[in-house]
């Protein structure tokens, strides 16, 4: 249009430049309208005055250009050469116009070094970690298993139990599912919870709040019974089981191994297990032995024999030590693991089959 041809040119820019929000305005300069376009529309030429004044703006952008191309050159040819560069008189120099510090670069790993985080043995790492323990009540150590497992296939879930040598340190409440003759022998092993149906039966009208212990064992004949409160007992990981050894003929002798410090594992969506291993207040050597024990029970559930499935040198990645309140975790490489685990192997009695 004939708004969009003239009003650039008040600003001595060319045709089809636009300023954003110009307004037009009759132009100071007149018009020379002698000349009319191919396709019709109006072509605009700038009077003499006006084309003079376009000539000088342009001219003055360019000695402007020259100035800051000299500036530019000189300052890089003086910084080469070892010399400070000249400073500008409208900008004078600040500490914020200093060149940034070197990167650092971080030095090459040693010989046999396989990765830049520090790594110790197991000993070292429990040590380290119940020295980290500086609260006021007697923290919990905990470990962070780290595999190499795809946890979305069904067929490689990690998942167990394990019967630590030292205990956890806690002290359990054992709730006993049975009746009759296998009541009396949970009661006769020291479980803390004994009941049937009137114990179904109250969990089923309080939901979760009436729930006061920590691990339930059941017998075979009480698992059609607790379909009722299997949601109830199910989110909180008290479902009997008997992948797990909860769900058992041998009462007493789940009840000894709850109360002597059984411990179940999981691989989570990460493939990391996590577990407690013991108290601070507990001596490192006992902590160290729970460890071990936990990495070899572990390593027993390796999935074998299916395509995909790590092999034994890929299927530990490592592992991390921390008490609950410490500062920061420690760090335990796969060949101290693996180690720890035979140890662990060479001292303990296989049942036989």
């Amino acid at each position: 249009s004939l708004v969009a041809r003239l009003a650039p040119m008040r600003h001595g820019l060319g045709t089809g430049e636009w300023l954003d929000g110009d307004v037009f305005d009759p132009p100071a300069a007149p018009l020379d309208f002698s000349s009319a376009s191919a396709g019709g529309g109006v072509r605009v030429a700038l009077a003499p005055a006006a084309a003079s004044a376009r000539r000088k703006t342009t001219a003055a952008v360019s000695e402007m250009n020259t100035t800051t191309t000299a500036t530019t050159t000189t300052t890089t040819t003086a910084t080469t050469a070892g010399a400070a560069p000249p400073a500008s008189p409208s900008s004078p120099t600040t500490s914020d116009d200093a060149p940034p510090p070197p990167r650092a670069i971080s030095p090459p790993l040693a010989p046999g070094q396989k990765t830049r985080h520090k790594t110790y043995s197991v000993e070292d790492a429990v040590a380290k970690a119940k020295a980290s323990a500086t609260a006021k009540f007697d923290e919990t150590i905990d470990v962070s298993v780290r595999l190499g497992v795809d946890p979305k296939r069904s067929d490689m879930i990690v998942r167990g139990v394990v019967n630590l040598p030292h205990g956890t340190g806690k002290k359990l409440k054992v709730c006993v599912f049975a009746e009759g003759a296998h009541a009396d022998e949970a009661r006769a092993a020291g479980a803390d919870v004994v009941g049937a149906e009137d114990l179904i039966a109250k969990i089923k009208a309080g939901g979760s709040g009436v729930i006061d212990f920590d691990k339930a064992i059941a017998h075979p004949s009480m698992m059609p019974k607790l379909g009722v409160v299997a949601r109830v007992l199910g989110p909180r990981g008290l479902m009997p089981n008997p992948k797990l050894g909860t769900l058992t003929t041998d009462i007493a002798g789940a009840v000894a191994s709850m109360r002597l410090g059984r411990v179940e594992f999981r691989a989570e969506k990460n493939a990391i297990v996590h577990a407690g291993i013991g108290k601070a207040s507990m001596e490192a050597s006992q902590l160290a032995e729970n460890l071990a024990a936990l990495i070899a029970g572990v390593m027993e559930r390796r999935p074998k024999g299916m395509k995909g499935a790590p092999s034994q040198s890929n299927y530990l990645k490592g592992a991390a030590v921390s008490a609950t309140m410490g500062r920061g975790s420690f760090r335990i490489g796969k060949e101290a693991l693996a180690e720890a685990a035979k140890r662990h192997d060479a001292g303990v009695a296989k049942p036989e089959e």
